[in-house]
């Protein structure tokens, strides 16, 4: 195959490199107020699944398509884990400049709830781009799936701790974090999530192949 035709690898290589940069640029773009965050990392998974699953290049209209359609859920729940992930920064201090048991006691406490909520954040999101539930059957979901499927958990969390640490050591893989980063990192865990979420729609795969539309959201 001519690997400068349409279909040759070049082309689809080039192709996934400038949707990757597309999606990076949309994810910064809509997450810069902050409280949008939320809506702007749904739809990051969305358009990555989608991405994935069916080698469709459509990432801009993939991706504002689910930041209309999930921003209610994706903003709460966002707004959500800042306010838990604030409480838990506030406990772990005041642990921190306590003495004697208490202070144990405040840190292990604080310990044990941040685990699954770092298990949960790490699910949530996705879960809210692939399937239509209320908010709180999305946290459900998010942090069942994240301990039933744990050593993808653990897998995550090392592509996300490989992201942080080589950005902090290597200027290198930094610039290119800044010039495509969330793309990057989003089209990657996407992967993972692919291989989970099969496991609760046995028929995507055949329906992808196929490339149907499917009839649930995502």
């Amino acid at each position: 195959m001519n690997p400068f035709s349409y279909d040759g690898l070049l082309v689809r290589f080039l192709n996934l490199v400038a949707d990757l940069v597309a999606l990076h640029v949309l994810w910064l773009l809509c997450s810069l107020p902050i409280v949008t965050m939320g809506a702007s990392t749904t739809a990051l998974y969305y358009a990555s699944m989608r991405r994935i699953r069916t080698d469709e290049s459509h990432v801009h209209q993939n991706f504002f398509r689910s930041f209309r359609q999930n921003f209610r859920q994706s903003t709460i729940l966002w707004l959500m884990m800042l306010v838990v992930g604030a409480v838990l920064l506030l406990d772990f201090r005041l642990g921190l400049a306590m003495e004697g048991p208490l202070s144990t006691a405040v840190l292990v406490v604080s310990s044990i709830v941040t685990v699954p909520f770092l298990m949960t954040s790490l699910y949530v999101f996705p879960v809210v781009a692939k399937f239509h539930n209320p908010i709180w059957a999305h946290v459900k979901n998010a942090f069942l799936m994240s301990f039933l499927n744990f050593p993808y958990t653990l897998l995550l969390a090392l592509v996300l701790g490989t992201f942080v640490f080589f950005s902090m050591h290597f200027i290198p893989f930094l610039g290119l974090v800044i010039l495509c980063g969330a793309g990057i990192y989003g089209y990657l865990t996407s992967g993972i999530f692919v291989q989970i979420f099969r496991k609760y729609l046995p028929d995507e795969l055949e329906q992808d192949m196929d490339k149907t539309d499917l009839t649930y959201h995502g």
